[in-house]
């Protein structure tokens, strides 16, 4: 037990040899001698409502001096007075540093890498759902594109929804509808960072929630190609190299993404029909199209992937729209004039728009683009309209052929001797093509 002594003073401290001596006039201080001869300064006191005792250590005397350890003790004196705990005051300290220093190190280029793991693992939205390839992608170039250089080193919590509304009218100024992305990206990051799934961040407040108010209008594409542009198109994309010639004219046949296109696989193609996996479409339902001769032909490949990346393991995913430049550029030579532009997505536009042309029926027409049913419809009726489907696809691949035939294109494109009549002929006429 220590000893008290009426006046603590330097001179009776550096006297002490051994064992402790406690301070009178300030409760529960006290100095001991350690085993290796340095005096350390305590503090021990029993809390009242049986929370036990708090004992605590300063440091050696003299770094620290009589005033300070008194100092010291006063205020664990005046917090236990006053009915405080001085461990959970130093615990919430604790806390409130952690939460500082998180503050100050969770950049907004952190918080996102978090992100975008909790986007791959199904994570970063309510749906719980983990995000397709090709969303990870939309994710990461709107972050490195149009977030990233002027927000990446500010730490999250700095930033505000000036600073988020001045990002997004930058960019709508030149591009509204990249801006609406933009904005529509923003507001699930930062919904994300501020919610129970992104606690990791911390955020109090999300600076996003009003971003949708900046909406620009949009104007819906309209482009399809005409059959004189159709014709236009295959002279001008014989003349490309072979992968980004199949690849066009098979978004053409098919009416499927381009992203669909690419990252075909040869076994996904089984007795004449290609099923895109529910993993690669943009519904998540899987779909089913019936290759004509023609389509047969384009697929070919002894490759791991249809259209395999020339220097790298994988699809082939760039070089599509440089490809499509050049085929635009020989069409308006061949037309004498300017055209309008086209995306390979206006080959879906434009196979639905011939199909009433072509006397096919609008369910019909829905089902080949892989659009799914609405309402009760798409609860009770599961008929899968394949066959219907089937000879749609067969049509279609005979108007575009008969269009590559009188354009004198159908050596140039691969394309099969014997012209498919009718979904009967299907089987004959690829028989026919591959002999």
């Amino acid at each position: 037990m220590a000893r008290k002594i009426k006046v603590m003073t330097p001179a009776a401290v550096d006297a002490l040899a051994k064992g402790c001596i406690s301070d009178s006039q300030t409760p529960g201080l006290s100095i001991a001698v350690l085993g290796s001869g340095k005096k350390v300064w305590r503090f021990y006191r029993r809390l009242a409502g049986g929370q036990g005792s708090l004992k605590r250590t300063l440091g050696q005397f003299p770094a620290y001096s009589i005033a300070d350890a008194r100092a010291w003790a006063a205020e664990l004196n005046q917090q236990i007075e006053a009915g405080c705990d001085p461990r959970e005051l130093e615990r919430a300290q604790i806390e409130a540093q952690r939460v500082a220093d998180l503050r100050a190190t969770m950049t907004v280029a952190r918080a996102h890498g978090l992100y975008m793991k909790a986007a791959h693992q199904g994570r970063a939205s309510r749906a719980k759902r983990q995000n397709k390839p090709r969303t990870i992608s939309d994710k990461m170039y709107i972050y490195s594109a149009d977030i990233a250089p002027a927000l990446a080193d500010k730490p999250i919590h700095d930033v505000t929804e000036a600073d988020l509304v001045k990002l997004v009218q930058a960019k709508g100024a030149n591009a509204p509808v990249r801006a609406n992305r933009l904005a529509a990206e923003l507001k699930v990051f930062f919904g994300w960072s501020a919610s129970l799934r992104g606690s990791e961040i911390g955020l109090d407040v999300d600076p996003s929630r009003r971003l949708g108010d900046l909406r620009f209008p949009e104007t819906p594409r309209s482009r399809k190609l005409s059959l004189q542009e159709i014709e236009w198109f295959l002279k001008a994309v014989a003349e490309e190299e072979p992968d980004f010639r199949r690849g066009m004219i098979l978004c053409l046949l098919t009416a499927a993404r381009i992203s669909e296109v690419v990252r075909a696989r040869p076994e996904e193609i089984i007795e004449g029909v290609w099923t895109i996996p529910a993993s690669r479409t943009k519904n998540s339902c899987a779909h089913r199209i019936a290759l004509g001769p023609w389509g047969m032909r384009l697929m070919r490949t002894d490759r791991d992937w249809v259209f395999p990346a020339k220097r790298v393991e994988g699809p082939r995913t760039t070089g599509w729209y440089k490809a499509r430049d050049r085929v635009l550029a020989r069409m308006e030579k061949l037309a004498g004039r300017t055209l309008e532009g086209f995306t390979p997505h206006d080959f879906r536009r434009t196979a639905r728009s011939n199909t009433k042309r072509l006397a096919v029926d609008c369910e019909t027409a829905e089902a080949m683009m892989n659009h799914v049913k609405k309402g009760l419809e798409r609860t009770y009726d599961l008929y899968e309209l394949e066959d219907e489907k089937r000879a749609w696809f067969i049509k279609w691949e005979n108007e575009i052929l008969g269009i590559a035939r009188r354009a004198r294109v159908a050596e140039l494109l691969d394309c099969p001797v014997q012209e498919t009549a009718n979904d009967n002929g299907h089987q004959s006429a690829r028989e026919s093509s591959q002999r």
